[in-house]
């Protein structure tokens, strides 16, 4: 009974504090979807990097961008992407869905925990001549932002507990205990 009974607490007590991962977009700027507009970022130019804010406790698991090639460049047949967040480089999977105007591009990584602040992209190949798209202007999606590149942080955010709620818990198990304890006695 009593293992029972520390076994029922202990389950009660981690279902409490266990706080579920929540999965989508950590930070994202949307593209421009009037006309191809960007930023150079190849070997023939300096990387251009984004700053952004994501929310604490964050594990990036996707960042996705949107770009294209200009028409001296040699295509994406001598693409070579190097994607870092915070200037540490990450490699992973990528998959390209081409476009009519731009291209989507999406590199899953494997999972990687932290407080993030700067994401830069860059096409490190001599052969290609390739621009990461603009994206929309705040409050004005029909006009590209000149400073500002469309990319989205996808990954989780995981809840920390409240004080209160820890507090709540403990509160609880002991009075189960309290209660337990005078029955043992009587």
């Amino acid at each position: 009974m009593k293992t029972t009974t520390r076994l029922l607490a202990a389950l009660v007590l981690s279902i409490g504090l266990a706080g579920g991962a929540l999965a989508g977009v950590l930070a994202s700027n949307a593209p421009f979807l009037g006309a191809s507009s960007g930023q150079q970022s190849d070997a023939n130019s300096a990387t251009y990097s984004q700053a952004f804010v994501a929310p604490a406790h964050s594990t990036f698991e996707a960042i996705r961008w949107w770009g294209f090639h200009s028409a001296n460049s040699m295509g994406s047949a001598f693409d070579n992407f190097v994607v870092r967040l915070d200037g540490i480089a990450q490699a992973g999977t990528l998959s390209v869905v081409d476009g009519a105007t731009f291209n989507e591009y999406t590199l899953t990584i494997t999972p990687v925990a932290g407080a993030f602040s700067t994401l830069s992209v860059v096409n490190d190949s001599f052969d290609v001549e390739w621009f990461w798209q603009s994206a929309a202007a705040q409050g004005n999606s029909a006009a590209p932002d000149a400073s500002t590149v469309a990319f989205s942080l996808i990954g989780t955010v995981t809840p920390v507990p409240e004080p209160e709620t820890v507090t709540l818990f403990l509160a609880g198990l002991a009075a189960l205990a309290l209660g337990k304890a005078r029955r043992t006695q009587a």
